[in-house]
């Protein structure tokens, strides 16, 4: 397991041109715990299991090169955040023009977004400021394990099914190529 990455950024290099060599997409996992995606480069805050990086993901910027990931995720990490916005301008740095941003957040309707005390927000398909990320990141799609139609299901459907769990977003990084 490694600690930290060094200020050279080696690792990470080594590693995107290795997926790169073999036509892989470079993966970044924030906020990845012991989970991490399979074949991504993970980054947390604490070193466990799978962890390449640790480092405090509200210390921006990270040391890595901007527009360096072809899909970025996010998994259950939005909520920790006190200010999310300047997370995921980071991640739009991160992101290679058109690259993927994969969201799961707690739905605010669910008890997931309120059992845990580190939760600082939870969000629906209208968090304002969010999707889509002003003129950055661009919502291709916004899904509920529940439902199609966002605007009915969280004003009707939800209350009659205890809430929805997880929200999950799909939004790609709008910047220029080259």
């Amino acid at each position: 397991m490694m600690l930290k990455l060094s200020e050279t950024g080696l690792e990470f290099e080594a590693y995107a041109a290795a997926r790169r060599a073999a036509g892989l997409p470079v993966i970044i996992d924030l906020g990845c715990g012991a989970k991490k995606v399979p074949g991504a480069f993970g980054i947390d805050l604490i070193a466990l299991a799978g962890v390449d990086l640790v480092h405090d993901l509200e210390a921006t910027p990270y040391p890595l090169p901007e527009s360096c990931a072809d899909t970025i995720y996010l998994n259950h990490v939005l909520e920790h955040f006190e200010k999310p916005l300047p997370l995921l301008e980071e991640v739009w740095r991160l992101a290679r023009p058109d690259g993927q941003v994969l969201i799961r957040t707690p739905h605010y309707s669910g008890t997931y977004a309120w059992i845990d005390p580190t939760h600082r927000h939870a969000f629906s398909a209208k968090s304002e400021g969010v999707w889509p990320w002003p003129h950055r990141l661009w919502g291709r799609a916004v899904q509920w394990v529940l439902d199609r139609h966002p605007t009915f299901g969280e004003r009707f459907l939800c209350l009659l099914v205890g809430g929805i769990d997880e929200l999950r977003v799909t939004l790609a990084a709008v910047k220029p190529r080259g």
